[in-house]
């Protein structure tokens, strides 16, 4: 596990990701810079994931002819790094509002795998074995 800690994330989410300034500002209302300081404890990483990552950055990106393969695979870098975390709640965050937004409708999930890490994969395979999802070459691995 790496040693990224749950105050941390919000500031490297910028910096992975500063396609996500917009919509880190309009969520917390001021810039972006100042709403990912480290001295802002209220920071709700379920929410900041959900409004300034999966839902305007990731699903779209998915369902676009022609993703930017670059973006997608800073956004999974990202996720990695949440997910390999000692951090459970920024483990559970990316889980419930990264890899389960996935399944989301119209959502096609499987354009995602190329651009996640070995953990970011696994957990997303548990999660569709789980949920009963079969995926060829990918969940009967």
């Amino acid at each position: 596990m790496n040693e990224l800690c749950t105050e941390d994330a919000p500031a490297l989410l910028l910096a992975m990701v500063p396609e996500s300034a917009d919509y880190i500002s309009e969520l917390y209302e001021m810039p972006a810079a100042d709403a990912v300081r480290t001295d802002h404890p209220w920071v709700d990483m379920f929410d900041l994931l959900t409004a300034a990552l999966a839902d305007p950055i990731i699903i779209p990106q998915l369902r676009s002819e022609s993703p930017d393969s670059g973006l997608l695979q800073r956004c999974f870098d990202y996720t990695e790094q949440l997910i390999t975390s000692p951090s459970s709640p920024l483990r559970e965050a990316v889980y419930f509002q990264v890899i389960e937004a996935l399944l989301g409708e119209d959502v096609p999930f499987q354009k995602a795998f190329p651009y996640m890490r070995k953990a970011t994969w696994e957990r997303t395979v548990r999660m569709l074995n789980t949920y009963e999802v079969s995926v060829p070459g990918v969940t009967d691995c």
